[in-house]
């Protein structure tokens, strides 16, 4: 399996490894190549350089999420209206994103596309803290360099080693003391990112209800696992989470003061400092509402709400044809040549009994 991924990611690992390579020689022009100072500071530039440039596709996640949490209430509506009526609940539904603006696949596709270089930039970081020889490393460009290797494995910060971890926790020292204290920085900011949105960004009725427990569930999960992974994962691997966990901490903060979700308290806020620099917060929600329509025109959901307005035009129009009326049936056959050929047109007679009527 890790060869299947590793032959996936390898694009990402050459990158993430001449990255890091880049910024190794940029830093040790200032610093020590091999002092812990050196190494903390490449993984913060690596933190800031790979978060930047998929700061657009993350932008253009928010804002679809956000449209979408902003009509859980009618697509719950919807569900419930044409739970017995599976062709007419994906047509209103379909109806309603494109209203919106929504794009059912815009809030997956820029996840897509961030997590192989996320996966790679915590493999490469990985390898080069637990690699025995160079052949264990991960990245081209680190490969050519051994000297890297052995540089961030012994390098130190307050006197741990970057490729330790906290197990085993006997003897008890310097490396555990540092581990627990990246493990409860990484863990605490996960937690407060998922209740400041819960409790800040999230509206009533996605609170209630399975999705709610949902929620709030995963709020206590995904932290739980990263305190359990941590403990056998290298410091140099923790820091980089930290400054990563860091990051879209207050990437989200900005973000939902910015895009607040419609129906929630920093909604609330949000139309509170718009009035107070004079601005109409409606205004802006219908100019942002005609921006996402437009830019979605083209997306399978508008193709697909299109489509269908289209089929009931016609058969509406159908409908309007008197009952009386005869409709014809062109039957085709094919030929030798594989041509198909209109071989009459006859009448579609109806029932007798409907006739006489």
């Amino acid at each position: 399996m890790m060869g299947f991924l590793d032959t996936i990611l390898a694009p990402f690992y050459w990158l993430v490894s001449g990255l890091m390579v880049l910024l190794h020689n940029g830093v040790s022009l200032i610093f020590d190549k091999n002092s812990g100072v050196t190494w903390v500071l490449v993984i913060i530039l690596m933190t800031v350089v790979v978060r930047g440039a998929s700061l657009p596709l993350y932008v253009k996640q928010v804002k679809s999420m956000r449209a979408t949490t902003a009509i859980q209430g009618e697509l719950t509506a919807i569900r419930q209206k044409y739970k017995d009526d599976r062709d007419r609940q994906s047509r209103e539904t379909m109806r309603l994103y494109e209203e919106n603006g929504v794009s059912p696949y815009a809030s997956c596709l820029p996840l897509i596309v961030q997590m192989p270089v996320f996966m790679g930039l915590f493999w490469v970081m990985s390898s080069i803290a637990r690699a025995e020889t160079i052949a264990d490393v991960k990245g081209y460009w680190l490969q050519q360099r051994p000297d890297l290797m052995e540089s961030l494995q012994n390098a130190t910060l307050f006197g741990a080693r970057f490729s330790s971890t906290f197990l085993p926790p006997s003897p008890f020292g310097v490396t555990q003391v540092l581990a627990l204290v990246l493990i409860v920085v990484m863990t605490g900011v996960l937690f407060a990112q998922q209740l400041y949105s819960m409790q800040r960004n999230m509206p009533p009725s996605v609170l209630e209800g399975p999705m709610g427990k949902q929620q709030k569930w995963m709020m206590y999960l995904f932290p739980g696992m990263y305190a359990i992974g941590g403990v056998s994962i290298p410091i140099a691997v923790l820091f980089y989470w930290c400054c990563s966990n860091i990051w879209t901490g207050v990437q989200q903060y900005i973000m939902v003061r910015k895009y607040p979700t419609p129906n929630t308290p920093a909604y609330v806020d949000w139309e509170d400092r718009m009035i107070a620099k004079g601005l109409d917060p409606r205004e802006l929600e219908r100019d942002r509402l005609e921006k996402a329509r437009e830019k979605n025109k083209g997306s399978l959901a508008a193709k697909a709400a299109q489509l269908q307005r289209e089929q009931e035009e016609q058969a509406q129009a159908a409908r309007k044809v008197s009952p009386n009326a005869e409709t014809s049936t062109t039957v085709i056959r094919t030929n030798s040549s594989g041509q198909q050929v209109v071989v009459r047109q006859q009448p579609s007679r109806k029932a007798r009994a409907k006739r006489k009527k």
